[in-house]
């Protein structure tokens, strides 16, 4: 059984590890680990706070830390009133649209895991009854569907074999046979590592049924894929700060467009939940953006 658990230190023991998962995988992510290990490594190592042969953490996440990053989180403990954090905050909000590529769209940043982001997309825009399309690679693509049925969504679950992805002519076909009113996919799930077609399965939801929401996980995938969220027309990415984004673990990040917000606002039924409403936390965002503190919960 492979242990993705365990820290390694070089790169013999990386390669032992992967190369019995490339013969047996598909995975065009687990083929470009393997032809970038011995680069990683040293870039990993080169970036060390200490540089010394201590075990590297080469898991999808956490992952390994710049000095820098490492340096920012060593200050004082600070209020969430202070004009620095105020400042800070707000800078954090407006360049998260820059990495995923819009101008319009909403960030929501909370604290807790990745899988907060489910919670915080499917109490907002679910109402119990709706259907939803999920597009499963994997573990956490089940688990997303999971969340969605927790509250209330019908939920059809297109599987695809492990190591791919479904076909653009299997997901028309299932859009073609219902409304749904939101449609996932996983860009990258970690448990297959296998890359989604998030270009493609927004182009073919706008076609077909342009009404439908598309989601994101982007929790393995945000900011080492490659992601346009205007230009492909993606309704909300799902992510989180201990992965590609390279921060400690335990900030949930969620950016929603427009149109996501208007669901929203035109729900005919509360929000089912008090701590990841986005109707509390939306004039939070919009205050810290406008360096003005406003208080809900601590961000």
């Amino acid at each position: 059984m492979v242990r993705w658990d365990v820290c390694i230190m070089n790169i013999r023991p990386v390669q032992k590890l992967i190369k019995p998962i490339i013969r047996s995988s598909s995975s065009t992510t687990a083929t470009r680990l393997i032809n970038r290990t011995p680069a990683a490594l040293a870039h990993y190592r080169n970036m060390s706070s200490d540089n010394s042969s201590r075990p590297l953490c080469l898991i999808p996440g956490p992952v390994e830390m710049t000095s820098t990053v490492l340096q920012a989180h060593s200050t004082p403990a600070t209020a969430h009133t202070d004009p620095k954090f105020v400042e800070a905050f707000g800078q954090v909000i407006e360049k998260l649209r820059t990495v995923v590529d819009t101008k319009t769209a909403q960030p929501f940043v909370i604290a807790g895991s990745g899988t907060l982001g489910w919670d915080q997309t499917a109490a907002n825009l679910l109402e119990a009854g709706d259907s939803v399309l999920v597009l499963s690679n994997g573990y956490f693509g089940e688990g997303l569907a999971d969340c969605m049925e927790t509250y209330g969504a019908q939920v059809t679950r297109l599987r695809a074999e492990a190591g791919n992805r479904q076909t653009l002519d299997e997901i028309r076909s299932a859009l073609q046979q219902k409304q749904y009113k939101i449609v996932t996919v996983s860009q990258v799930d970690t448990s297959t590592g296998v890359l989604g077609d998030v270009q493609g399965v927004a182009q073919l939801v706008r076609d077909v049924s342009p009404d439908t929401l598309v989601i994101v996980d982007g929790v393995c995938a945000t900011a080492a894929e490659r992601l346009y969220f205007d230009a492909w027309g993606v309704d909300v990415v799902i992510t989180a700060s201990q992965k590609a984004l390279g921060c400690p673990p335990g900030i949930s990040i969620v950016v929603a467009s427009q149109k996501a917000l208007k669901v929203l606002a035109e729900r005919k039924t509360p929000v089912p939940a008090y701590y990841v409403n986005w109707n509390r936390w939306l004039p939070i965002m919009r205050s810290y953006e406008d360096r003005a503190v406003k208080y809900f919960a601590t961000p």
